[in-house]
This record gives structure tokens, C-alpha cells and sequence, in this order.
């Protein structure tokens, strides 16, 4: 495998044929001729890197299989992407027929996409239920997941020589002043590491009593934090001086900061990383339903799956055995075979508000 370097973060790096009638009977699967797809679709993912190396090394092949040429767009990191969509889907003038949107996006924003026929894209069979978030009230998914990642428990292996083995170890006092950690609750995902680690898991969070309990394991992490980030690229630049010796991180941006040198490892504690995932979701406006399902159909398939991990270094969302060509090398720079911990987005989306202030209210003692 080639590994590539990159050097900005995931989050920065991690942006009309009209189809013929006839075109639109023809089963998936079927290698769809050029003329069938004369005009592009059009996709956006994360800006930067990750749509680089989706442009580069993903979309050319299965335009290559398929003949259907794809038009990137590139979207930002948030949720303010999705309202510019509902906007322009709102005044006639959609930018794209298939988005990417993480698990939350994913929940909050359903009512843009459409509900999504497994029968026309059936390589999303084999996709893991727990990564599929089904449409309110239907059993057809909201989306289909294209690509993961992982936070993991990260420490710098000159300050640290033993690995840690557990999200546990980051509340050890010998860790004082020593971690960066994000400090939005929803995105760092404390809840859900709290809850899986010292409460026997999720169950806790469907009350509010049981997410405060949780939230409050997680601030005993206070003495050890000496950053709470919100900008990535600041808790890298920390991390890479040696000012900070470890805490929560994207787990492929610590293998690229490995491979360019620094002393750092990933590891997936014994509860599991925490798993976020990009998932492709298809436009209620889109005209082009059919080359859509054959592009979710492709993203799905292990073909996909495997030039996707060797070069953008994100997880794949099929499981491991159904990878035969990805190398045990490629699989272990982007996943671990630790079941993972996935967060409860559901309750994020009932109780989001409340669980940022509740949160910063006990960050700030106020």
C-alpha cells in the first residue's frame, strides 16, 4: 500500500444527464453507458483533503465502472451546510444531488433526503444496522454510510511509555495538566465515553438525571485537561511542540502526525473508539434518482470500501471479512477490530441544547 502524508487536520481536510426514460427501468448493476449519464451527478463531502483524496483515488473509479461522471462540490464541517441546502433546495436551485451528513446531521436534517430503497442500492445490505439511521416511522434508510472515524485515547510515547488500555486512565492524576480534549460535548462524545466506561453503558442517558450523572464523571477530567479545543488545528500544533502529552483525537490525523515523525500513538481503549461515520445522503430535488442509486450502490460495495481506506485512511462501515483485497496494514491505519463505542445520537437530537449549556454551566463552575 502507498501511504500518502497530508498535513493539514481531517476536519480541515477533513469540502444533467436526464435520465432517459428507458435508462430508468434498467436493474442496478447494470454498467450504465456514457450516454446514459451524459450530464455528471453531483456530490459534496468535507472540503480540503477529504474531498481531495475522494476526487483523486474514489470517484474515477466508479466512474470508470459505472460511466457516470460525478461533479464535486465542496461543503463545510457544521451544520450551517444543510440549511444553505434547504435554501436552495427551497428556491429551485438545489447544488447537489447527493451530500454527505455525519450521524446527527443525518437525524436533524431527514427532511431534505429521501428515504432510501435498499432494493435499488442492495450492497447497502450488508452495511451494520447500527450504522443505519432509518426514516421516522418507514423502514427505509435515511441515508447509506460511506466511510468512518474513530476518536481514540492518544498520548505522546516519550512522556508516556505504557500505553493506556482504558478511557478510565485519562482520569488518572498522573495525567495533570497533561490532555487536550474537546470541549463540545456533542462532538467529543464525553457522554457516551462516561456512560460506556464507568456506567455499564448507554442506558443511563435517557434521563436527564442520568446524562448529568455522566456529565459530571466527565468534568472530574478538569485537572487533567489543560485544553478544552474547539480549533483542531491548535490541539495538533500542542501536541506536535510536546506541550500537550495526550487526550481525545481523531485517530487517523494521529497516524498521519505518526508517519510524519512524532512520537505519538492511537490507542482504542478496551471500551471501544468512539465511531462517527459519513453517510451519502440523496436529495428530495434530485432528477437523477436512478444514477444516484448506482452511485450508493458502488459506495457500498467492497470495492469501494477498500480503495476508499487505503487512501483517505477512514474506516470502512463493512465489516472486515467482506474485505478480502484491504490489507490487515491498510484496516489497522484507519480501524480496530475493538467493537466501538457509537454514539447515542438520538439523544443529542432530543436533548442537545440542554446537554452544550448543561455542559459548559459545569466546565465554567457556574
Amino acid at each position: 500500500m502507498t501511504i500518502k502524508k497530508f498535513t493539514t487536520t481531517r476536519r480541515n481536510v477533513l469540502k444533467k444527464t436526464t435520465a432517459a426514460a428507458a435508462a430508468s427501468t434498467l436493474p442496478v448493476g447494470t454498467f450504465l453507458r456514457r450516454a446514459w449519464a451524459a450530464e455528471p451527478i453531483k456530490v459534496s463531502s468535507y472540503g480540503g483533503y477529504f474531498e481531495d483524496m475522494l476526487t483523486e483515488y474514489t470517484y474515477p473509479e466508479f466512474e470508470k465502472a459505472s460511466g457516470i461522471q460525478v461533479e464535486t462540490v465542496s461543503q463545510p464541517g457544521g451544520f450551517a451546510w444543510f440549511t444553505q441546502l434547504e435554501n436552495g433546495m427551497d428556491a429551485g436551485n438545489a447544488p447537489v444531488d447527493i451530500t454527505m451528513a455525519g450521524g446527527s446531521s443525518v437525524r436533524r436534517a431527514n427532511h431534505l433526503f429521501k428515504a432510501l430503497d435498499v432494493n435499488k442500492a442492495p450492497n447497502m445490505a450488508n452495511i451494520p444496522d447500527y450504522l443505519i439511521y432509518n426514516m421516522p416511522d418507514t423502514d427505509m434508510p435515511a441515508a447509506s454510510p460511506m466511510l468512518a472515524w474513530y476518536a481514540t485515547l492518544i498520548t505522546n510515547t516519550e512522556a508516556w511509555p505504557e500505553a493506556p488500555t482504558s478511557w478510565a486512565d485519562a482520569w488518572d492524576p498522573m495525567f495533570v495538566d497533561s490532555l487536550g480534549w474537546s470541549g463540545d460535548a456533542e462532538s467529543s462524545f464525553i457522554i457516551d465515553i462516561v456512560a460506556h466506561t464507568f456506567m455499564g453503558g448507554d442506558e443511563i442517558m435517557q434521563t436527564k438525571e442520568g446524562l448529568t450523572q455522566c456529565m459530571e464523571k466527565g468534568v472530574e477530567l478538569k485537572d487533567n485537561v489543560k485544553l478544552w479545543y474547539a480549533d483542531e488545528g491548535k490541539f495538533q500544533a500542542q501536541l506536535q511542540s510536546g506541550e500537550l502529552t495526550g487526550g481525545q483525537y481523531y485517530h487517523d490525523v494521529t497516524m498521519v502526525m505518526i508517519d510524519d515523525g512524532f512520537p505519538m500513538r492511537s490507542t482504542f481503549p478496551k471500551e471501544g473508539g468512539v465511531i462517527d461515520f459519513g453517510a451519502w445522503c440523496m436529495l428530495t430535488t434530485t432528477d437523477k434518482e436512478d444514477v444516484c442509486y448506482e452511485f450508493l450502490n458502488w459506495c457500498a460495495s467492497p470495492e469501494a470500501q477498500t480503495t476508499t481506506t487505503e487512501n483517505l485512511w477512514t474506516a470502512p462501515v463493512l465489516p472486515r471479512d467482506m474485505l478480502p483485497n484491504l490489507s490487515d496494514e491498510a484496516f489497522s491505519l484507519a480501524s480496530s477490530e475493538i467493537p466501538p463505542i457509537v454514539p447515542n445520537y438520538d439523544v443529542y437530537l432530543e436533548n442537545g441544547d440542554w446537554i452544550g449549556e448543561k455542559w459548559q454551566e459545569l466546565l465554567t463552575g457556574a
